[in-house]
């Protein structure tokens, strides 16, 4: 969903500096530049992440299933055909989840070195939590399948995901397969790298 996909991009670049902060707050301290190598190489993994794992599964979700992946908050996502403006919603999608990687690296690992790392994880789990809240509020949209006219004038129309419409519920579990896979792979290499400091 957007409103997770974006935020996900955010907490995943400080999930992962809070993770790697041993060999972070070491590298930094023995570092004469203002931003020594270890600041790049977690940027390059937060902002590949995002892009690499979260953009293609927003996006095909977005692009299959327009409706459900912004939880109808707008018919504009499946009016992109031959609308210039509309045609945009993609594009700024994929740009807002790299920004979102991005701040969150500079404003977690700002946090890391200047000695401020007790708000780095309440951060990250404050805006889980915010998430969590919205998604919650926006209850049956997430259970639901359809388009945006379907959801505000006749729920009875639509289907509910479980029930594979659209092939959904497959396509969705091959994203997450997918976006776990990742996420653990690069959860067990920070890991381990870190345990080396």
């Amino acid at each position: 969903m957007v409103q997770i996909d974006i935020p996900a991009a955010f907490v995943a670049s400080l999930f992962f500096l809070d993770i790697g902060r041993k060999a972070i707050k070491k590298e930094a301290a023995e570092a004469t530049e203002k931003s020594p190598a270890v600041y790049y190489k977690f940027l390059f993994r937060s902002v590949f992440f995002a892009g690499v794992v979260i953009v293609p599964a927003g996006i095909y979700l977005l692009a299959g299933w327009p409706g459900w992946e912004q939880l109808y908050w707008t018919e504009r996502v499946e009016n992109v055909i031959f609308n210039w403006v509309n045609a945009l919603i993609p594009t700024f999608f994929v740009i807002t989840i790299v920004m979102g990687a991005y701040i969150g690296h500079v404003l977690g690992y700002y946090l890391l070195v200047t000695g401020r790392e007790r708000y780095l994880r309440p951060t990250y789990i404050c805006v889980l939590a915010a998430v969590t809240i919205l998604v919650i509020f926006n209850y049956p949209a997430f259970t639901l399948l359809g388009t945006y006219q379907e959801y505000h004038l006749n729920r009875g129309a639509m289907v509910q995901v479980w029930k594979n419409p659209h092939n959904f519920s497959l396509g969705w579990i091959m994203v997450m397969i997918y976006f776990t896979v990742s996420f653990l792979y690069l959860l067990f290499k920070i890991r381990k790298e870190s345990k080396e400091y």
